[in-house]
């Protein structure tokens, strides 16, 4: 088979996104009990510190809801939603830990993150047990009938915009639920002046830039509706025609040409996990099929090998991608 639509990159190295709606219901049917009691207990010593109760009213793609003005114990439910509080410089108290465990570029935190899970299924009964006073997510990860259920944990708010293209807009809206409007401002204003440095550097040269991991079953290729898509558009880059639209194609051994272009920049997570650690290995058997020398790429010594920042997906990532194209570009 030459080539299929494929899935985001982002859940085949932090898990599927697709729920067993059968199996979820009975799940929130069988927590909803000890979530109620839960929201009954007192906070944690380390929540009730704070000096003001002050709440402000935030609308969000599920609703309305009333949230702390000044929020002290966030869990975060999505890797958008993650990247996003600690670019804008706060930490939460808990996440899925599979993000925390890959995405290495993110600054480094201030005591233990708690693990609530995958995304696509966060732990309920954990989240409960923290007591947060903030849950945030976006909407790509929080459906509607979990909705209610963690609105009855903590003040949920749910971010209206897709991380893969949408990210700036994401971080801009998790800053004005957290007041951090003056940050997300300065993210900005530095991006921006990063980008026009990038395309001064370039200066006009069509240089084309392919992107593509390498799994145990298969090649993945990145397009314009992806993150990484969204920062090389804006860099000026040209890509290969299989790259030019969608979030991501999946390219069979047979097609490997597909891939080639005057730079090749390979996808591949440092962490030590074990879809890592397949993940490596997957390019190291790659690398000695004879198709891959007859890339244009590989004969001009032009294959880089990043780390998953090239997943995304924030500003974070997006400056670190902007080094690369810098120095390799």
């Amino acid at each position: 088979m030459a080539k299929q639509n494929s899935k985001p990159s982002q859940e085949m190295l932090f898990g599927n996104g697709a729920f067993n709606r059968q199996r979820r219901y009975f799940m929130l049917m069988g927590v909803s009990a000890f979530v109620a009691s839960a929201c009954t207990r007192p906070e944690l010593s380390a929540s009730s510190d704070t000096s003001s109760t002050a709440t402000k009213r935030v609308n969000h793609a599920l609703g309305t809801t009333d949230v702390p003005v000044i929020p002290t114990r966030i869990v975060v439910l999505d890797y958008f939603t993650v990247e996003a509080m600690m670019a804008l410089g706060v930490q939460p108290i808990a996440a899925p830990g599979v993000l925390i465990d890959n995405l290495l570029h993110l600054p480094p935190v201030e005591g233990a993150i708690a693990d609530i899970g995958v995304p696509s299924n966060p732990n309920l009964e954990k989240i409960a047990a923290l007591n947060p006073d903030l849950i945030l997510t976006s909407k790509l990860f929080t459906q509607a009938d979990t909705y209610p259920l963690l609105s009855q944990i903590a003040p949920t708010v749910v971010l209206d915009a897709n991380g893969h293209t949408e990210w700036q807009k994401l971080t801009h809206l998790c800053a004005e639920t957290l007041g951090k409007k003056t940050a997300a401002d300065q993210l900005q204003a530095d991006y921006e002046a990063k980008l026009q440095t990038i395309k001064l550097q370039l200066g006009g040269r069509q240089t084309q830039v392919s992107v593509a991991a390498f799994y145990p079953e298969q090649i993945t290729t990145y397009g314009r509706e992806s993150f990484i898509g969204t920062v090389l558009e804006a860099a000026g880059v040209s890509r290969p025609p299989n790259q030019t639209e969608g979030r991501n194609t999946q390219v069979s051994i047979e097609l490997l040409n597909e891939i080639d272009a005057d730079v090749l920049f390979v996808i591949e997570p440092q962490s030590q996990t074990e879809l890592a650690d397949s993940v490596r290995a997957a390019l190291e058997k790659i690398k000695v099929n004879p198709l891959w020398n007859q890339l244009k790429a590989v004969q001009n010594n032009q294959v880089y090998e990043v780390d998953t920042y090239w997943f995304g997906v924030g500003y974070i990532a997006a400056n670190l991608v902007l080094d690369d194209l810098a120095q390799y570009v």
